[in-house]
């Protein structure tokens, strides 16, 4: 090959890669936005869920994004893709998330089982931001629908603060009289959250429920129980300072309450993350963690002048249970 035709093809690859790159450039990121919100209103339930899981991926920069979503979380008929919608909201516009899950707290005494279905997957989808949602929850649990409680059950473990509303809740659904409810239950205290001592003789119970799988489920549930909390704790706190899974962990951190106070010092950075949701989930834990936390109320102060409402709201909450009940909310 000559020089010439070595540099002609050197140019052509060169020139291949911008065009590359420039595609790139275009179909990634904040440049994706109006074409993934095309994707939304596409008649094919595969196109409208793909593109509220890329706009998820995207974050807050996607909040042009979030009239559409809104509409899909609300409206769609494919329980999944409203599913989708309300998990993309919650990490591009905390309030958005927060107007779905007031449109959908009538949803859960509606006549229609299918319709009560629905409110409870996807208040499951919007997380720890739903927690408005809870006490509603809570009352679902005694629905005479065995698919609605179960819904209920998954709904509430994905919520999964405050703690001292869920767990007992999550509890009392271990001895739920279907089997499927007892199972999604012993779920989330198998994978998801702690058992609090007060769940272990119902788990205890479980290990020779008539479904087998949810006694393995069972000893999975107690197994974690007995764990060190500390090490736990140990472990996030460095996920934290790593960056690592930020939302997990911080949601995690929310649920282990006054058990995860070593990890004040590196909650208190991410206050002020560019992120709303991670200065939420922050906040929730700081305030689940309560007195222990006061190292981190002249932080939290700061955040009652916060852009995001849900966050000013969250920090005020935060504050008041640190500070006790006859403190102040002061540095």
């Amino acid at each position: 090959m000559t020089p010439k035709q070595i540099g002609l093809n050197l140019g052509g690859l060169i020139v291949l890669i911008g065009l590359l790159a420039g595609w790139y450039w275009q179909s990634t990121g904040a440049r994706a936005v109006p074409a993934l919100i095309e994707s939304l209103r596409q008649e094919e339930p595969d196109r409208r869920i793909m593109g509220a899981q890329a706009l998820a991926s995207i974050g807050p920069a996607a909040k042009p994004a979030v009239p559409a979503l809104i509409e899909q979380a609300l409206h769609d008929p494919v329980e999944y893709a409203g599913v989708e919608a309300a998990q993309a909201l919650k990490t591009i516009d905390l309030p958005a998330a927060r107007r779905v899950t007031a449109a959908y707290l009538p949803a859960l005494a509606d006549r229609d089982p299918q319709v009560r279905r629905k409110a409870c997957a996807v208040l499951a989808g919007l997380g720890p931001v739903a927690k408005p949602a809870v006490p509603a929850l809570i009352a679902v649990l005694q629905d005479q629908d065995d698919l609605v409680r179960d819904r209920a059950v998954r709904a509430l473990g994905s919520i999964g603060i405050p703690a001292g509303l869920v767990l007992p809740a999550l509890t009392q659904a271990l001895q739920d009289k279907a089997w499927q409810i007892r199972y999604a239950a012993v779920t989330e205290f198998a994978f998801s959250t702690a058992a609090p001592d007060a769940a272990l003789p119902a788990l205890t119970h479980l290990l020779h429920d008539e479904n087998k799988s949810t006694g393995a489920l069972a000893q999975s549930a107690v197994d974690r129980a007995k764990r060190d909390r500390q090490s736990e704790v140990a472990s996030f706190t460095s996920m934290l300072q790593l960056g690592q899974s930020r939302p997990y962990v911080l949601h995690q951190l929310a649920k282990l309450g006054p058990e995860a106070a070593e990890s004040v010092p590196a909650l208190i950075p991410i206050l002020k993350d560019e992120v709303a949701l991670h200065r939420y989930l922050a906040a929730e834990a700081l305030g689940a963690i309560g007195p222990s936390a006061k190292d981190s109320m002249p932080a939290l102060n700061e955040l009652l002048e916060d852009d995001d409402p849900v966050v000013r709201d969250s920090a005020a909450e935060a504050l008041k249970a640190i500070a006790g009940p006859v403190g102040h909310a002061g540095g």
